[in-house]
């Protein structure tokens, strides 16, 4: 299986049974442009049985956590948001593709993107989250009106990774980028942001 064909599959691969839980952090002031509640607050990822994730993340004050049937993972945004494609939305799922040398997976993806024109990566790096190695994908897929950008950064867990993804309509896709920049670059490992 190469790797084009892992991350496809990676979209149904979910770290089970997440659940959110939000330790008692302190709220940041949001810059210009950040949405209306302002402040940013970090939460740390959980599994249902209480298990922690090794990574927390910053959103914004209000938003919740949340997990809907049919849709797998755990999704984070706005109480009125509705998961899949709403835009203000961050989706925490599992991926099976192996980050131990994320300078290599970047590279297999900029070489899958250049074999298959029926998606792109136009923005592929390798990127540091509190002394972790991850690597911050830009993808577009789909044609017309259903033409869609996402951002997702993966990080490593084990053997597998967890990806934290945000997604809106391509042309929708650039006033939205700020702020999912803002969220994904955030995360850390949890024993870091506890510190």
């Amino acid at each position: 299986m190469n790797l084009k064909s892992l991350i496809l599959y990676a979209a149904s691969a979910v770290v089970p049974a997440l659940a959110l839980a939000a330790p008692p952090s302190t709220a940041t002031s949001a810059a210009p442009g950040k949405p209306a509640e302002g402040t940013f607050h970090r939460v740390e990822l959980k599994g249902a049985t209480g298990q922690a994730l090794p990574y927390t993340i910053e959103v914004p004050m209000g938003w919740e956590a949340r997990q809907v049937s049919g849709f797998p993972g755990l999704w984070i945004g706005p109480a009125d948001a509705k998961p899949p494609e709403d835009p203000r939305l961050i989706w925490v799922r599992g991926s099976l593709v192996n980050l131990t040398e994320p300078d290599k997976v970047a590279a297999n993806i900029r070489a899958n993107d250049a074999a298959d024109p029926k998606w792109s990566a136009p923005r592929v790096e390798v990127k540091e989250a509190g002394g972790v190695r991850g690597v911050l994908v830009q993808m577009e897929a789909g044609e017309g009106d259903k033409a869609r950008s996402s951002l997702t950064f993966k990080l490593p867990l084990e053997k597998v990774s967890v990806d934290i993804v945000a997604s809106a309509p391509k042309a929708e896709f650039p006033k939205h980028l700020p702020l999912y920049e803002r969220i994904l670059l955030s995360a850390r490992p949890a024993a870091a942001a506890a510190k």
